[in-house]
């Protein structure tokens, strides 16, 4: 990751959010606007308890169950279409603990008109 536009992170994350991140640069003026911690795993630090448990297991894991995801099911994706697999994995994610029937509903609602095929290709 090059950069990450404090933009980007406002669009996302509530105000008074606590964020917790790895030791990457990108992540530096986090902590301007959020109650920031920082996990540093170059000097072999993954866990640490303070008023929080400070960690990055959780998005860690959800980057080894994306990557299998892309690779396993899709086998591979173009640039043009990342986000669409993208959100398809963060709903199921997000959801695998609803159950089918509501977890249906929820994919239902979440339905924004249609796709046609030529904008799908680009054509």
């Amino acid at each position: 990751m090059p950069s990450l536009p404090q933009d980007a992170i406002e669009g996302f994350v509530a105000p008074n959010s606590t964020m917790v991140t790895d030791e990457h640069h990108a992540y530096n003026k986090v902590g301007k606007k959020y109650n920031h911690k920082k996990i540093n795993h170059r000097n072999k630090e993954y866990v640490r308890k303070e008023d929080i448990i400070v960690h990055t297991n959780s998005i860690e894991g959800y980057w080894n169950i994306l990557r299998k995801q892309i690779d396993g099911i899709h086998h591979s994706v173009s640039p043009k279409h990342l986000q669409r697999y993208c959100n398809e994995s963060a709903f199921r994610y997000n959801n695998r603990k609803t159950l089918q029937d509501e977890r249906f509903a929820n994919a239902l609602a979440n339905c924004n008109g249609s796709l046609k095929y030529k904008e799908l290709i680009g054509k």
